[in-house]
């Protein structure tokens, strides 16, 4: 079944996983389901364009409106409020609206936009504030965008959305240097706003790292390269190993669900 984002991490943090491909989405159906744990499941703007909107309308939605297992269908990194309307309107039950790359007046203005379409439509909203940078857009500088204890302040009473991501020594892509998560910002972050965090850039971070920003307030923990890596391996192992297409897809599967359960101490399964 579709809900939306504050039902499933109210009390408990759960992990999103970012869909890029047909394979990778029935395996994350198939964990859900399989240990009826409710998970995230996300497409980025950018990803939403190569997968196209009927994927999603036509096999996506279909598919999670008839489980049994709760799943969130977010609509990760939107940069306009146009992008959110369309993604409100194709379906998707939650939605982060990035505008972390303005100025912070021009992203709490566009972040209230989006709320008051968002509330009408009962879809719960993410923002950003203090740019996750990283390998998909040249930069992983991560100490220049560290996201201040003020700033969130600012921004939730502003522009209150229903959880916030923020930049805390981690980046998007694949880490060049070890990450080193602030848990001391996260904790301070999260008492003063009160509201659920979200880590993007899982992929990398030690699971101890992740623990531990759970303990201080984190409830949503973005995966998105690792399943990438994972469906490369899996192609380059099936094609050596098969010669049918059924059977490479079969492999990258695989590698996809071990990738998954790589997490499993975080889902709690």
């Amino acid at each position: 079944m579709l809900v939306d984002l504050v039902s499933v991490i109210d009390d408990t943090p759960r992990m999103a996983f970012n869909i890029t491909s047909i394979e990778g989405f029935r395996v994350l159906v198939e964990v859900g389901e399989k240990y009826q744990v409710p998970l995230i499941l996300q497409i980025s703007e950018r990803y939403l364009k190569d997968l196209t909107p009927e994927f999603v309308k036509e096999l996506v939605i279909p598919k999670l409106d008839r489980s049994t297992t709760p799943f969130v269908l977010h609509l990760d990194h939107a940069g306009t409020v146009e992008a959110v309307m369309a993604g409100i309107q194709l379906g998707f039950t939650s939605v982060m609206f990035d505008g972390s790359t303005r100025q912070m007046s021009e992203n709490i203005r566009l972040t209230q936009e989006v709320l008051q379409i968002s509330r009408l439509a009962n879809v719960s909203v993410e923002a950003e504030i203090g740019h996750v940078g990283g390998a998909e857009d040249g930069d992983e500088d991560r100490d220049t965008y560290l996201t201040s204890v003020d700033e969130a302040r600012e921004f939730m009473e502003k522009a209150p959305v229903d959880a916030l991501a923020v930049a805390v020594g981690n980046a998007h892509g694949l880490y060049t240097k070890a990450p080193k998560l602030r848990i001391d910002r996260i904790a301070e972050i999260h008492k003063a706003i009160g509201k659920p965090l979200v880590l993007h850039g899982g992929t990398g971070i030690p699971l101890s790292d992740i623990i531990q920003a759970i303990h201080v307030g984190v409830k949503k923990i973005n995966i998105g390269t690792e399943l990438k890596q994972a469906w490369l391996a899996g192609a380059r192992d099936g094609i050596g190993k098969h010669k049918e297409l059924d059977q490479v897809r079969t492999t990258i599967r695989e590698h996809i669900e071990q990738a998954v359960m790589g997490f499993r101490e975080v889902m709690s399964i």
